[in-house]
């Protein structure tokens, strides 16, 4: 026994011999460090100019660093990235900025601060393989599994409507979770709705909410963004119109706008069980008031606000409490924006806007839906309503519809200003003709 243990002794120390041991501490550690200086070499050749790479990825952000990462956590993930060099690595700054010259006017200055740039981290941007379609107003309407009766009557009262691709576009905004075989066919069949990755609780209706955003700035060159229920009515036309007449930019792209029906001083609620407790606010802020904020029916903001809110987002996060609206309005506070309070927006808790049903003694009369006698005036007047919610009922959706397609537009003048937004509207002339002129708003 002792014969074998110093045997197996003898020839472990023969293979470890004082020349091996020498070959491999002199050795190896040359070819690592030549391995380095080989790579730091190749790195500083390969970056020594902006790297454009263009990316076929469906649901491109545009412009973002990195390799592909989603923008948010509810987003669906983007298919891999087909990426292949659309400019060689000997690209100049000029190159750059004539690339520069066909993208959104947001993105510009992402490709212009590569292409001066000498970090090498900054220099590696994307750019979506073809430009974002422009569109002036996006409206994502929030809605739910069991609501597709809610979705087939805004589609006939307003929506359908409202699909005119570099105008409007009208998207349906559902949780993934909430993909089930009929709403798939839904899907197949009108190609109006969109999931988002995200599964339904508390606080869906404030993730919703942000995706409405950032899903618009994604997919389009967006000027206005409104965001709506499935128990909404939205004049679109008449929206479009007086979105024209706010425009103070060239193109409306720098808008600053935030527009609905503002609620002030209300108050946070902190009662258990309430629907609409938001202890998790108040955690947060120390705040019992919330800031101004535009009510969660039907509020609108400009893309430029949205791009802003998406960015924020994707540095820091933004903080989600369980009052969409409220939250939306405290995520805007610190911004030096054009609150639009508009009279027209109807998005009060309380059902709209019909007469209740006549009762007389021992019966009652039955009669077709009754609009309320201001509600009716105003549906065709110069300052028609733009949003009604909680319209309880897919019927007199369609009956609102159906009064407002009746409207005869040709009395009506269309460079008259509405008097809910007189006190918004700078006068023409003020503006140095850099808007929109008179000809092109008459959309």
């Amino acid at each position: 026994m002792g014969s074998d243990y110093g045997r197996r002794r003898t020839g472990l120390t023969s293979r470890y011999s004082p020349y091996k041991i020498v070959l491999f501490a002199g050795v190896l550690p040359f070819l690592v460090g030549l391995c380095i200086v080989l790579g730091f070499v190749n790195l500083r050749q390969g970056t020594s100019q902006p790297l454009i790479l263009s990316s076929r990825a469906q649901e491109s952000a545009g412009i973002v660093k990195a390799d592909c990462p989603p923008t948010s956590p509810l987003a669906r993930p983007s298919p891999p990235c087909n990426c292949s060099s659309e400019l060689h690595a000997q690209s100049t700054s000029a190159q750059l900025n004539a690339l520069a010259e066909n993208l959104p006017q947001k993105e510009v200055h992402k490709v212009l601060s590569a292409a001066n740039s000498a970090d090498p981290g900054d220099q590696v941007v994307r750019v979506s393989a073809q430009p974002l379609e422009p569109l002036f107003l996006f409206v994502g309407i929030l809605s739910g599994r069991g609501y597709r009766h809610r979705r087939l009557a805004v589609r006939e009262a307003w929506a359908n409507l409202a699909q005119r691709p570099g105008n409007s576009v009208c998207r349906f905004i559902l949780s993934e979770d909430e993909s089930t075989p009929q709403v798939q066919k839904e899907v197949e069949k009108h190609q109006d709705i969109v999931f988002l990755k995200h599964k339904t609780n508390y606080k869906s209706i404030l993730y919703k909410t942000y995706f409405v955003f950032e899903y618009a700035v994604k997919m389009y060159d967006v000027k206005f963004i409104l965001k709506t229920d499935d128990d909404a009515f939205v004049n679109v036309r008449a929206l479009i119109q007086q979105l024209q007449m706010l425009c103070e930019t060239p193109g409306c792209r720098t808008e600053r706008v935030y527009m609905g029906k503002m609620a002030k001083e209300s108050g946070v609620l902190l009662q258990p069980g309430h629907k609409w407790n938001n202890m998790v606010f108040y955690n947060h802020t120390g705040l019992k008031t919330y800031p101004k904020y535009m009510m969660g029916g039907g509020y609108l903001i400009s893309g430029d606000v949205a791009a802003a809110l998406v960015n924020i987002n994707r540095t820091m996060q933004l903080k989600f409490t369980p009052i969409e609206d409220a939250t939306v309005g405290f995520w805007l506070m610190s911004m030096d924006l054009r609150h639009v309070d508009h009279q027209r927006f109807y998005t009060w808790a309380a059902p709209c806007c019909f007469k209740a049903p006549v009762r007389r003694e021992g019966q009652r009369i039955v009669t077709r839906f009754q609009l309320q006698e201001d509600m009716d005036e105003n549906m065709c007047s110069v300052d028609p309503w733009l949003v009604l919610h909680k319209v309880d009922s897919p019927t007199k959706m369609r009956y609102i519809g159906t009064r407002v397609q009746a409207c005869n537009s040709s009395d009506i003048d269309p460079d008259a200003v509405a008097p809910s937004l007189q006190p918004y509207v700078r006068p023409r002339d003020a503006l140095g003709g850099n808007v929109l002129s008179g000809t092109n708003r008459r959309r």
